[in-house]
C-alpha cells in the first residue's frame, strides 16, 4: 500500500508543480475554472491523500507532511471557490489559493530534499508569499474588469 501511495504521490506532485502556474494564469485570463485548474486541483488532492497514507509508516520523520498536505489542499480548494464566481477581488482568492498551494508543494519538496535546515521552510514561503502579495496589490487590468 505504501509503495502504491508513494508512486501516485510523486506522479501527482510532478503534475501539480507543473500545472500550478498554468492554473493561475489560465484562471485569471479566462475568468473561470478550466482544464488546468481542474488538473491542478485533483493533482494536489492526490498528493495530499498520498501523504496522509504514507505518514503513519514513519511518523517520527514524516509527521510534518500532514499539516503541509492539509494546508496545500485547503489553499487550492479556496482558490477553486474563488475561481468559480469571478467578481470584485476574486483574483486575490485565486492568487492566494492556487499560489499558496503551489508554495506548500515547493515547501514539501524542499523539506524532503534538504532536511534538518530551518531555512528550507522559510525560502519557499517568503519568496512565494512576497510574489503573490505583490501581484494581489498590482493586478492586471484584465483581472479586474467587469
Amino acid at each position: 500500500m505504501r509503495d502504491i501511495a508513494l508512486i501516485l504521490h510523486v506522479a501527482a506532485g510532478v503534475v501539480a508543480v507543473l500545472f500550478g502556474p498554468l492554473a493561475i494564469v489560465y484562471t485569471l485570463r479566462l475568468r473561470r475554472l478550466n482544464w488546468a485548474s481542474e488538473t491542478y486541483h485533483w493533482a494536489v488532492a492526490i498528493v495530499c491523500l498520498g501523504a496522509l497514507v504514507m505518514v503513519p509508516y514513519d511518523w517520527g520523520r514524516l509527521w510534518v507532511f500532514w499539516p503541509i498536505g492539509v494546508a496545500s489542499y485547503l489553499f487550492v480548494y479556496f482558490g477553486q471557490r474563488a475561481g468559480e464566481a469571478p467578481g470584485g477581488l476574486w483574483y486575490r482568492g485565486v492568487l492566494r489559493g492556487y499560489g499558496g498551494g503551489w508554495i506548500a508543494m515547493w515547501t514539501g519538496i524542499a523539506v524532503v530534499s534538504v532536511p534538518d535546515h530551518p531555512w528550507t521552510w522559510a525560502v519557499p514561503i517568503v519568496l512565494g508569499s512576497t510574489i503573490i502579495e505583490w501581484l494581489c496589490f498590482r493586478p492586471s487590468v484584465a483581472w479586474t474588469r467587469s
